[in-house]
């Protein structure tokens, strides 16, 4: 009991005592803070104040210009206005007033001649004297006060022989301290400053205030005054606002007006210049050394304030303010060590006192708790060591992990309650242990039956729990490995590692909770094993990662298993791809064995089969062979169509030729095929042969492969059944032809042959009974002859009309014309321009269209004229057919309009136009339109 009180008094004196001690440093800093803020104010004050009576200082010859500027005017009224100086001339040319008593000089450009605005320049300004002198005496820092007029006309006070000085070719009126200050208007008349400039007269550092000036509403020039900036400068440079502080005076682009060499150095981090007119040319706001560059756009915006500035590894207190009117900036420097020092003397002042404070109370504290020990020694036996030791004794025990240990639970003073309580609580635990036990049996029996690896990461220390299983799951010992996140990085894949840890990076640094990522791993033996990661993150109030916990499964036979469905379909994609290669290299032409020579070439190529054949089947149940490949061209080949595979099908081809080569690039010494796959080919339910691939004994035979044959099989049925039907319409045309050509040659030459024979005997008869009249016959012979001739040229042009080769397509619509003409006695006019520049083809084109459009005409119209046009235009070539028929109305379908729609197709086939144009007893036009490319 007496430890306990003692330990009590001593936690309360610590408590005590660091409780003065907080308050002790907390009084410190914030009267550390008071100090600063106040050194702040003061500091900023004192800036503001030096930066308006500077300001003030300067504004006084801006001010004096501005009096002058107002008074001219009423001293020109005054009687006694002296008269104008008589001016001298200089061996240059500059003419001056050489009066010995003169109160100021008069100076004229040597060019400028001496006319009436000059002299009256010369005579307004001697009023002037009576001001500028004593303005002068009253402005202590203007070095000059002039009058400068628009003719070039000088009047400088004080009198410093100015035409000794100034060169004679020198225009004041081109210099900027009078061109800036020239204003548009009256109402717009200012005074303005010009930057700080070197003084060739020895007036040191100036500045110039220049005022426009107007004498009865009309502008007469400028009041100037030249400000000497050596005071000034010499006042800040002297100042001190600490100990170690400095006072810098920077114009409107930062150049330096006025700081001594230790406030430049410390800005700058080396040696500053020395003279005036080199720190005219260093600009603190732009030089990139300067610590103050930062403050650009402050200064620019003539603001006020205080800042910590760190220059160059050393800390300052800066305080600015604006002098507004000329647009320069003050500013104070105050090293923080000095600042700091005050806030130490007021802290060593408090603690001090608090000290002492402590030690009075500490002493109190300790007599209270010796006078509570002594009466606590008294109440210990009443019952109060042996309930804490019962207390005690049961609390080792539960520490110890028996939780069936209880209190007795006598009266209801504070140690019943505590008793009951201490037992309540061991119920409590006890019922937990059991739920925890059971979760924890749980969650053992599922991690084991989803044979997964569990990790545990503390992002902050970078350990890394891995699980046995985890381990073992890459061939590692529970004690292999050790838990730090480097092992793990170890064994990424070097293919994975960039990635992975970007993923990894960009999920601690985000806000998710949940982590998946697949990558593979270094298994003990070498090979990689791909896992899949999942993770759940725990974060702190401010969202950054404290723990990932999560687990890692192998999917590495997943992964295999996709990647095996990759190479199959991609096996698939290329047979596809070698399928619709065979339907692009095929074409549909007559010449079959060709088209069936390739497909069997592209066998060989796209499969296993070192050789191929396509057989067909006639009608009659003949095979023979159509296509080969592989195949030396003196080997014969067995025309079989069995089906079946491999050495029990269909028999491997025999010949007679010595080492036959099977497949370009196979040695001679290859063997002959062994196997050979025969697809059948069928169209419909139709058979038409047999596609057959012959295949060495080394070469597998699997299902891709017979699917691939299947497919091009069924292109070369396709192929085989295009070649029947393409021979079918041949032979149907040329049977159509033939019986066309009867007809022509029945209806035309025939009956012209037949009137001949009979004029012939009818001759015989007349040169028998009446020979006088057997001419007659003889002609009428002679006419047949020749329209029987006529009707067989046009017969043979019709069945020839490569002719056009030679004789072109204006000759041969005039062939057609003649033999319309000759043949049904129509009245044909032409009207064909010289040969046009058209492809054969187009031409055939042409020609037939004109053949089909006079037969309609003849067939159809009952035309007694027809017309036929060939125009020969910039952009195109037109045929125009045209009748005086009938006609007919082009939006009623009609039988036998065929014609129509065989001339449109061939138009178009030629890249041509075809329009028909007719109306019911108008007859018909016929116009075909080929553009020229």
């Amino acid at each position: 009991m007496a430890l306990w009180i003692l330990l009590l008094s001593g936690a309360v004196i610590l408590t005590v005592t660091r409780g003065f001690q907080d308050t002790q440093r907390h009084a410190a800093s914030l009267a550390s803070s008071g100090v600063e803020r106040q050194i702040e104010q003061r500091l900023a004050a004192l800036t503001v104040r030096e930066a308006n009576l500077s300001e003030a200082r300067l504004l006084q010859a801006a001010t004096a210009t501005r009096v002058v500027a107002r008074s001219w005017e009423n001293l020109l009224r005054s009687p006694a206005s002296p008269p104008a100086p008589d001016l001298s001339r200089t061996p240059s040319g500059v003419s001056y007033d050489g009066t010995p008593a003169r109160h100021s000089d008069v100076w004229v450009n040597r060019d400028v001649s001496l006319n009436a605005p000059v002299r009256r320049d010369v005579q307004d300004s001697q009023a002037l004297d009576a001001l500028l002198l004593p303005l002068l005496r009253e402005t202590p820092d203007t070095a000059a006060l002039y009058f400068l007029s628009r003719h070039n006309v000088v009047r400088y006070a004080p009198p410093i022989g100015l035409y000794r000085r100034v060169p004679a070719t020198l225009e004041f009126t081109r210099q900027p301290i009078y061109t800036r200050a020239l204003p548009a208007s009256r109402s717009q008349a200012r005074t303005v400053w010009s930057p700080p400039y070197r003084d060739d007269a020895g007036h040191g550092l100036l500045v110039t205030a220049s005022t426009p000036v107007y004498l009865r509403g009309e502008f007469r020039g400028i009041i100037a005054a030249d400000v000497s900036l050596a005071r000034l400068s010499t006042t800040l440079s002297n100042m001190k606002p600490t100990p170690g502080g400095s006072v810098l005076l920077l114009d409107a682009e930062g150049r330096v007006i006025a700081a001594p060499e230790r406030a430049l150095s410390a800005l700058l981090g080396r040696g500053a210049p020395h003279s005036s007119v080199a720190r005219l040319t260093l600009s603190l706001l732009q030089d990139p050394a300067s610590a103050l560059r930062p403050l650009k756009g402050e200064f620019r915006r003539h603001r006020s304030g205080v800042r910590l500035l760190q220059a160059h590894a050393t800390p300052y207190l800066l305080s600015y303010a604006p002098l507004r009117t000329l647009g320069w900036t003050l500013v104070m420097l105050a090293p923080r060590d000095e600042v700091v020092a005050q806030h130490a003397s007021v802290a060593r002042a408090i603690t001090r006192d608090a000290d002492q404070t402590l030690r009075w109370t500490v002493t109190v504290l300790l007599a209270c708790f010796l006078l509570g020990l002594i009466v606590a020694e008294r109440l210990a036996h009443s019952g109060l060591v042996r309930p804490i030791s019962r207390l005690t004794r049961a609390a080792r025990e539960v520490t110890a992990g028996n939780l069936d240990v209880r209190l007795p639970e006598r009266g209801k003073d504070e140690f019943g309650v505590l008793a009951r309580t201490f037992n309540t609580m061991l119920t409590t635990l006890q019922g937990h242990g059991r739920e925890l036990r059971r979760s924890q049996d749980q969650y053992e029996l599922a991690v084991r039956g989803s044979n997964d690896g569990l990790w545990e990461w503390k992002v902050d220390g970078g350990e890394v729990y891995y699980s046995p299983r985890w381990k073992g799951m890459l061939g590692y010992r529970p004690d292999e490995l050790e838990g730090n996140l480097v092992t793990w990085e170890r064994l990424l894949h070097p293919d994975d590692r960039e990635s992975t840890l970007r993923r990894i990076s960009q999920h601690i640094a985000g806000r998710g909770d949940l982590l998946e990522f697949e990558c593979r791993l270094q298994h003990k033996d070498g090979t990689y094993r791909w896992i899949q990661s999942r993770a759940a993150t725990q974060r702190d109030p401010d969202g950054h990662a404290v723990r990932l916990a999560g687990s890692h499964t192998d999917i590495t036979e997943r992964v295999e298993a996709f990647h095996l469905l990759e190479q199959r379909v991609a096996a698939r994609t290329q047979d596809l791809e070698a399928l619709l290669s065979f339907t692009r290299n095929l074409t549909y032409s007559v010449d079959l064995n060709d088209n069936l020579d390739r497909l069997a070439r592209g066998v060989v190529e796209a499969t296993n089969a070192v050789a191929a054949a396509v057989v067909l089947t006639d009608t009659t149940g003949e095979t023979r062979v159509g296509g080969r490949s592989g195949f030396p061209d003196d080997l014969e080949i067995r025309p079989n169509v069995a089906g079946g595979t491999g050495p029990d099908g269909a028999p491997p081809p025999t010949g007679t030729a010595r080492n036959p080569v099977l497949r370009p690039g196979d040695a001679p010494s290859s063997r002959p095929p062994q196997a050979m796959s025969s697809v059948p080919l069928t169209y419909g339910e139709r058979p038409l042969g047999a596609l057959q691939a012959y295949y060495t004994s080394e070469e597998v035979l699997d299902d891709a492969e017979r699917q691939l044959l299947t497919g091009i099989a069924g292109q070369a049925a396709v192929v085989v059944e295009n070649a029947r039907l393409f021979a079918g319409a041949r032979d149907h045309a040329a049977l159509e032809e033939r019986q066309k050509l009867a007809r022509d040659l029945h209806d035309s030459v025939s009956q012209a042959l037949y009137g001949i024979a009979m004029g012939g005997r009818t001759a015989l008869r007349q040169l028998e009974r009446n020979p006088d009249q057997a001419p007659d016959s003889v002609r009428y012979m002679l006419s047949l002859a020749e329209a029987g001739l006529a009707e067989m040229r046009a017969l043979i042009f019709e069945l020839r009309p490569e002719s056009l080769e030679q004789e072109g397509l204006s000759m041969a619509i005039a062939k057609l014309a003649s033999a319309l003409q000759a043949r049904h006695g129509l009245k044909v006019s032409v009207d064909l321009c010289e040969e046009p520049a058209l492809p054969i083809a187009t031409k055939v084109a042409l020609l037939r269209i004109a053949q089909e459009a006079t037969h309609n005409t003849v067939k159809h119209a009952g035309a007694s004229s027809v017309h036929i046009h060939l125009h020969d235009h910039p952009d195109r070539i037109e045929l125009v057919i045209e009748d005086d028929g009938s006609g007919f109305d082009p939006a009623q379908p009609r039988q036998g309009s065929l014609g129509q729609t065989t001339m449109r197709e061939r138009a178009r086939a030629v890249g041509a136009e075809c329009l028909v144009r007719s109306e019911p007893g108008q007859g018909t036009a016929v116009r075909v339109s080929v553009p020229l490319i």
